[in-house]
């Protein structure tokens, strides 16, 4: 057989994509979000390339490094109603500059005055959201490339029976579904992983 001289068929990747039978795959996000102004990242952690050394599929989808924070800033929490948030992924324009188009609603339960003032804010600002899957595990939205777009919206239902509360809409391209990140969340109530949400080592 003739040898393969396509140098970017030789940087491919791929896997077997395998599932276990009785595996549960657990659907939604955990009850809260975080969230920081683009301006407030110092350093971004990196995304690995075909073509770096050691790389596999899996660490395409992931994450390597922390986020730096510029200084005495924190990853602000939101906390949500689950049954009400999500998180989508979907391809979007025509080869060779497909794309993804990640977007989420995130349901606040409440229409109080500090969720009116993030409106406001949120509205015209550039923001980064980290989400945690229920296993614990959590994912980017949101990247140094491109953009954010916030959409907030409130309702306050009209009957007994209704749902009022602020739904934050996001939608923002990336290369990528939503990376994996198992680096430091500086949260304003400690330091934990983005890997399962556990608290950070304190020497880490």
């Amino acid at each position: 057989m003739a040898p393969n001289n396509n140098d970017c068929a030789n940087e491919a990747l791929y896997e077997s994509l395998k599932h276990c039978k009785g595996t549960t795959v657990l659907p939604g996000l955990r009850p809260h979000v975080y969230y920081i102004p683009k301006s407030d990242i110092a350093s971004w952690p990196t995304r690995t390339k075909i073509s770096d050394n050691g790389a596999t599929m899996k660490k395409l989808g992931q994450l390597s490094g922390n986020f730096v924070l510029a200084a005495d800033k924190k990853w602000h929490r939101i906390d949500l109603v689950t049954p009400q948030s999500n998180v989508n992924s979907e391809s979007q324009g025509d080869k060779p500059s497909k794309t993804f188009n990640n977007t989420a609603a995130f349901r606040y339960p409440g229409l109080n005055a500090d969720a009116v003032g993030f409106c406001r804010q949120a509205n015209a600002d550039d923001l980064v959201f980290l989400w945690p899957q229920r296993d614990g595990q959590y994912r980017v939205l949101g990247n140094e490339m491109f953009e954010t777009n916030v959409t907030p919206a409130q309702e306050s239902g009209s009957s007994e029976t209704d749902s009022a509360g602020t739904t934050i809409n996001v939608s923002v391209t990336d290369e990528m579904p939503s990376p994996y990140y198992l680096g430091k969340i500086e949260t304003e109530d400690g330091d934990i992983s983005g890997a399962d949400g556990s608290a950070w080592p304190a020497n880490g």
